[in-house]
């Protein structure tokens, strides 16, 4: 990017930032009058932020007995987290903590000053995905169905409650961020086989991976690019054979990576690699509960995400013409779902829709622009159909985020008149 148009991605981050605070702030204050404490830690929240409690404030030697976490060996604990996330959330960290000491508050890690400065990292973080999703459907398509298709992922699925309600602290909208900078360079790559694009899209891999293991099947979408039929597949196993130092600087990339956890692991456990879900698992290989993912009346990715029912009529377009990357990713998102259903609670617990398939929104992008392409080259009475009905999306999708409670929505059971009633007027 040159200038101007960093400057512009500046102005309108800036814009993006404020706007979110005051919606977190309206959220918090005037809807529900939630400390802000309750906002950012809480459950999963707790076990990656300590991680830069211990680090920069407590004693390294109890990195083996922190909180939020399972016993292991005698007088040991494990954290069941990766570090990915508190990597992210450092710099912010670092500012919340020069800022307490400059102002004479708590330092202790737990105080307003470092959650607000949390709560911004999930806004920023949002907002770079959102650029990147951007700045990578403009690859192909024209700027108007670009910008929509990234104003719907923000507005129409449930990374609005995970970015600037009450879901900052968990994992998705840095995993989804991560996701978007690495197709990007992805692409880049395949343009100019460089170095750079290739380290470009290595580190923001390593990082979604770090974050959350499971996304390491974003991977394919690297490895299978291009690929439509066994032509394709056999041009690009050439290719990998013929560019094997292109891998070999991957691996390279994600050893690095991973250093701070591996060190974590070792520390604990004596061994450099460790599952640290232990107990935790996937005890429905064989019977994975893909009804429960995809159609749950908790938190089914389609009725609590309705919108990605049109990205996806839009892969199955891609896939009939066998375009761009439609193959690789239809098995990502196979194998994401069926990952997802195989989980030991494939609800994901209180969640606001189907959380976990956050992470994998990027490569629906293009799908979505697809479709939103051919409907702006719709009759204006079609068009107008069509806008109504997202419209309708959007809504829904903040009027459910606004409305969620977590305790209500879980502690009773589920009927039409509970659902109607958190999203009515």
């Amino acid at each position: 990017m040159n200038r101007e148009e960093i400057n512009k991605v500046v102005k309108y981050g800036w814009i993006f930032l404020i706007i979110g605070l005051i919606i977190n702030y309206l959220y918090r204050m005037v809807c529900y009058s939630i400390p802000l404490e309750n906002i950012i830690l809480g459950g999963d929240v707790e076990g990656y932020y300590q991680y830069l409690v211990h680090f920069f404030i407590r004693d390294w030697a109890l990195f083996d007995r922190m909180p939020w976490t399972i016993p292991y060996g005698e007088g040991k604990t494990l954290s069941v987290f990766t570090c990915g996330l508190a990597i992210l959330w450092s710099p912010f960290f670092l500012m919340a903590h020069f800022f307490s000491l400059f102002f004479g508050l708590d330092t202790d890690g737990y105080a307003n000053m470092y959650y607000g400065f949390i709560q911004i990292a999930g806004i920023i973080y949002t907002y770079i995905g959102l650029v990147f999703m951007y700045k990578f459907l403009r690859e192909f398509f024209e700027h108007r169905v670009s910008l929509i298709t990234t104003a719907l992922f923000f507005l129409a699925t449930n990374i609005f409650f995970y970015s600037v309600l009450r879901g900052v602290g968990m994992a998705h909208v840095y995993s989804f961020s991560m996701i978007a900078i690495y197709l990007y360079y992805c692409h880049r790559f395949f343009k100019d086989h460089s170095l750079k694009n290739l380290i470009l899209l290595g580190i923001p891999f390593a990082m979604a991976v770090l974050i959350r293991p499971t996304n390491l099947i974003s991977g394919l979408y690297f490895f299978l690019y291009g690929v439509n039929n066994f032509t394709n597949l056999k041009e690009r196993l050439s290719f990998w054979v013929q560019n094997y130092w292109a891998v070999i600087v991957l691996f390279i990339i994600g050893v690095i990576v991973f250093i701070p956890q591996m060190a974590y692991w070792h520390f604990v456990t004596g061994k450099f690699i460790v599952y640290s879900y232990q107990n935790y698992g996937f005890p429905f290989w064989t019977a994975p509960k893909i009804g429960i993912v995809l159609f749950g009346k908790y938190n089914g990715w389609f009725p609590y995400t309705p919108i990605v029912l049109f990205a996806l009529t839009g892969l199955f377009m891609q896939l009939r013409r066998k375009e761009m990357n439609s193959l690789a990713v239809l098995i990502i998102f196979i194998l994401c779902i069926y990952i997802n259903a195989s989980w030991w609670f494939p609800t994901f617990g209180a969640a606001v829709g189907q959380r976990a398939m956050i992470d994998f929104l990027p490569f629906l992008a293009v799908p979505l622009a697809l479709v939103i392409g051919q409907i702006r080259g719709m009759s204006q009475q079609l068009r107008v159909v069509f806008g109504v009905v997202i419209l309708i999306l959007i809504i829904y999708n903040i009027r459910f985020g606004f409305r969620y409670d977590s305790w209500a929505w879980w502690d009773s059971p589920m009927s039409l008149t509970k659902f109607w009633k958190t999203i009515s007027f």
